[in-house]
């Protein structure tokens, strides 16, 4: 297992709840085989091969993101896939003679292997059951709810406030000249981190700018805390941080349904193909996984960093 770890973080990344200052990644020296893979491969570093990768990933919602690219790397033509007793159980199929095999990694268990719908055969499958995340539309408030809780347990304060223009702040660290700049929210006095959420917006937009404020946090590009798993990246150039923001909210919004919300972000990649920065996949990725764990269930305190 401490292999399989290692496989997607880098030596100078810090565990779930590691307290203290810990090194500031170099993208150039290179922070696991993940960002490696990334930066070394030409594959994904134009904006439509990256939007590609990204909207695979998201097809894939019961799987982390870690291993929707894993699936990607195997057999990028997949359309749905599951283990093999899942097939035969719950849909009645079989695997065809000499089905390919897709390895994933998953919890307590060294490996997993899943199988693409097309080296199954047997019972159709109802067209509702492999429907696509982008189908729908609406989030569950629970979501939305759960998330708000789970943020205000990390110290997070969410504060929905009138309309906000282009250049205001939506996401800050408090700080005690920062506290009294917001003085009129009241925030607590544990609060570290600060996102604004226009109050206009429907629920959905409101989640999806809430998951882009949260992508900044998790992503180190405020820094950290004392009970931050994450790394400290502050100082990237806008340009990294943005693409790996909106990457983290692309994949997140778009696995819950939210296609409309979701196609805001990257809405130029396809048709400006121009090459990306080196950005690091391992915190876009971990990030994303994060956030959705946020919106599954009330927590009692944080929660350790997801992997799988």
């Amino acid at each position: 297992m401490p292999e399989q770890l290692n496989l997607f973080q880098g030596s100078d990344t810090p565990g779930p709840g590691s307290p203290g200052e810990v090194p500031q990644p170099d993208l150039d020296e290179g922070t696991g085989a993940l960002d490696e893979l990334f930066r070394l491969s030409a594959r994904w570093r134009g904006r439509r091969e990256f939007l590609e990768l990204l909207e695979f990933i998201a097809r894939f919602p019961a799987y982390s993101p870690f291993n929707g690219f894993l699936i990607y790397l195997q057999n990028p033509a997949a359309t749905h896939v599951a283990t093999g007793r899942t097939w035969s159980r719950k849909y009645r199929r079989r695997l065809k003679p000499g089905a390919r095999p897709i390895l994933i990694l998953a919890p307590m268990s060294p490996v997993l292997f899943v199988f693409d719908l097309k080296d199954t055969e047997g019972y159709p499958v109802a067209g509702g059951a492999l429907r696509p995340p982008e189908t729908r539309d609406r989030l569950s408030s629970r979501i939305y709810d759960a998330t708000l809780h789970n943020s205000r347990i990390q110290h997070i304060a969410v504060r929905e406030v009138p309309t906000l223009n282009s250049a205001a702040e939506r996401v800050v660290r408090i700080t005690a000249s920062v506290r009294k700049n917001y003085a009129s929210l009241e925030l607590e006095a544990t609060t570290r981190y600060l996102v604004l959420v226009d109050a206009g917006l429907s629920l959905e937009e409101k989640y999806a700018c809430l998951v882009l404020e949260l992508g900044r946090i998790f992503c180190g590009h405020l820094g950290i805390d004392s009970d931050a798993w994450w790394v400290d990246r502050k100082d990237l150039d806008l340009n990294r941080i943005d693409l790996e923001a909106d990457a983290a909210a692309f994949i997140v919004c778009r696995r819950r349904g939210l296609a409309p919300v979701s196609r805001q972000r990257f809405s130029d990649g396809r048709d400006q193909d121009r090459e990306l920065p080196p950005i690091s996949l391992n915190a876009v990725f971990q990030a994303a996984s994060y956030i959705e764990d946020m919106g599954k269930t009330l927590w009692r305190k944080p929660r350790k960093q997801s992997r799988y």
